[in-house]
Parts: C-alpha cells; structure tokens; sequence
C-alpha cells in the first residue's frame, strides 16, 4: 500500500482507477459500494445521496445511476463483471430526523449488485454512526472508522484535497 497515492472522494462522485489508489470518504446516511475485481487488479468507489434519480439532473448523487455507472467504468477498463467483488458501507440513521434514507440506499445497492450477480463480500450498514472509509482499489482491503459524531477534519486529507 505504501507505494498507493491517496485519493478523497465526495458525495456524488466515482473513482476508478488501474493505478494503486487508498481512497477514503465519509459517510452518514450516503452510501459506498466499493467495487474490485481482483483478476484485473483494478477498482473504483462511489459515494451517493440518495436512492433512485426521481426527474432531477440525472448524475451520481443517486444510488441507482451512480451504482450502474461504477459496473460500467470499470467493464470499460476490462473488468469481467463475473469476477467483480462489492462492499456496500454506510446508509446510517440520523436518530434525530425520522427518515428511511439511509435504508433506501443500501437497498438499492443490494438490487443493482444482485441484478448483475456481483457477490457482496462485506456490509457494514445501518446503525446511528458516521463511517470513514478507506479503500484499496487494487486489492479490495477497506477499513471502516465508525464514530458517533463527524468531525469537520474527518472531511479532508492531510493535504486538504
């Protein structure tokens, strides 16, 4: 991992790389679902907001593009769909705000990984704590920090990218 550079995602963004990359987020009720494929040594993660695109700007915000869009990247970088392994992280509560959110999201990601038969390894979902994720895209290694309260510093790299 030491020879990986660092990558900070945001919500509604995807990565994919061929490169070596520790690319880490931080989720509430958003969801992660890191995606590799270890034959090819390649991978990618997204981080969405919301469910299903419902007549918006179509983008990666939402789960049911944003998923879609990560299979697609990394086919495009010669992946087998048949050899691609999937995290899905995040889709906490907010106990304060009566909301489905983050359960409509992991849902999702379940349905778009099991409609292109994409095994699911690891789920840590649920629950009323923030994750920080950090993933290995070349050999799918993923460390989850849980916490009850994020931080404005646990937004950034060291370098503040």
């Amino acid at each position: 991992m030491h020879n990986s550079e660092k990558y900070f995602l945001h919500p509604g963004q995807i990565f994919v790389s061929e490169k070596p990359y520790i690319i880490q987020t931080v989720l509430g009720s958003c969801v992660s679902v890191c995606l590799w494929d270890k034959s090819e040594r390649c991978g990618g993660i997204n981080h969405f907001i919301f469910s299903r695109y419902n007549n918006r700007a179509r983008n990666c915000k939402y789960g049911d593009i944003s998923t879609r869009y990560l299979i697609k990247l990394l086919k495009e970088m010669g992946s087998d769909q048949r050899h691609m392994k999937a995290h899905i992280i995040g889709g906490g509560r907010n106990s304060e705000l009566d909301c489905t959110i983050g359960n409509e999201n992991v849902s999702i990601a379940e349905e778009i990984l099991n409609e292109n038969k994409i095994e699911i390894v690891t789920k840590d979902v649920g629950g009323a704590t923030g994750r920080k994720v950090v993933f290995h895209n070349k050999t799918g290694e993923i460390l989850v920090y849980k916490g009850i309260s994020i931080r404005e510093s646990d937004w950034y790299s060291d370098d503040g990218k």
